[in-house]
């Protein structure tokens, strides 16, 4: 058989919803290996602590577990007061190259920790420790690898089951695990503003998430001659990456400073050294979603093969930053970001002295 369908990781599955729409999970809810064994996902929870926060997890079975061949599960959407179910086909070889590449870290080498005492960091291989469902409304389903970085894996459609002798054993199940209303009528006041009136409109879509997940050909530079030493970014469709550079420092700069299809940064945190040889650290805490989700797609629309560059603009005291989203056809001042910027160099008082 295929070493991708045989060999073993240490990993668990887990489940998150986005804040504000919350699901819960009934069975069947298990990644399914090859060997017919199941990867039970945790359920009995109220979910909607948002596709960015920590995941409902918890160890079943053994821990190292070959990759899935698929994915079933059935669950029940609170806002739109619908079950949904489905049984994917997981890309079992794309997860397994995933978990076998691994990334760099660090810190502790948990490998090493069998030696009592242990406790030096240094930079070592580890790998992803689970893969993650995101569950959205509509039946939206995204499968991610998750640890220190986190990548997407896919994008699958559940099916809305129908009223009747399965949904009414699906009702059952929610009855028996739960104390909360089961009804969305019953719950309307626990929602939040904007849900409730998507609710009373009609409105609940998946779009939103799925705009997360739209990728674009763009890279980051600078309006001054710095060097990278470490970085990392967050995405809205929940990815990340960085956290720390592998071996190969040039080959890790790639991601960012060369022109790669990505999703739309939520966050980053970029670490320079200017040409006076100070550290920097240079974040954007948070993007507006709004205003760089639409910028995004105006310069695509502007150019829809065109690459699109964010331009980190410092002064040279390194007190003040802002950041430019352009094209070969407009740029666009991303005004509403929160960017800060930090001298962490421990000599940095003598050198400012001179």
């Amino acid at each position: 058989m295929d070493t991708y369908k045989t060999e073993k990781f240490e990993w668990d599955g887990d489940a998150t919803a986005p804040a504000g729409y919350p699901m819960w999970i009934i069975y069947p809810h298990s990644f399914i290996l090859s060997d017919g064994y199941e990867a039970v996902i945790p359920n009995e929870s109220f979910m909607e602590d948002g596709w960015e926060g920590s995941a409902n997890s918890w160890s079943v079975g053994e821990s190292n577990k070959a990759m899935p061949d698929s994915l079933k599960i059935t669950w029940y959407s609170y806002t739109e007061d619908k079950f949904y179910k489905g049984n994917f086909k997981m890309p079992q070889e794309k997860i397994y190259q995933l978990f076998k590449d691994g990334y760099w870290i660090y810190g502790i080498d948990t490998n090493r920790l069998v030696y009592e005492g242990y406790d030096k960091k240094e930079l070592h291989k580890e790998t992803f420790s689970a893969l993650t469902v995101g569950l959205a409304p509509k039946g939206m389903v995204v499968v991610w690898a998750s640890g220190q970085n986190k990548i997407e894996i896919g994008r699958f459609q559940g099916e809305e089951v129908p009223e009747g002798p399965e949904a009414d054993k699906m009702w059952k199940q929610i009855a028996e695990l739960s104390d909360r209303p089961i009804s969305v009528k019953q719950s309307m006041a626990e929602f939040i503003p904007e849900v409730r009136e998507e609710i009373i409109n009609r409105q609940i879509s998946s779009k939103r998430w799925d705009d997360y997940r739209l990728r674009y050909p763009w890279k980051i530079v600078f309006n001054q001659r710095l060097e990278i030493y470490d970085y990392y970014v967050r995405f809205f469709n929940s990815e990340k990456i960085g956290l720390p550079p592998t071996t190969n420092q040039t080959s890790y700069n790639k991601e960012i400073l060369e022109t790669k299809d990505k999703a739309v940064p939520s966050a980053f945190g970029i670490f320079v050294k200017s040409e006076n040889g100070l550290k920097h650290w240079i974040r954007v805490d948070s993007f507006d979603e709004e205003e760089i989700i639409d910028s995004f797609k105006n310069l695509a629309r502007i150019s829809p093969n065109g690459d699109i560059t964010m331009q980190i603009n410092v002064d040279e005291s390194f007190k003040k930053m802002n950041v430019v989203l352009k094209n070969d056809f407009k740029q666009i001042v991303l005004e509403k970001c929160k960017t800060k910027i930090f001298l962490i160099d421990k000599r940095a008082e003598e050198l400012l002295k001179e």
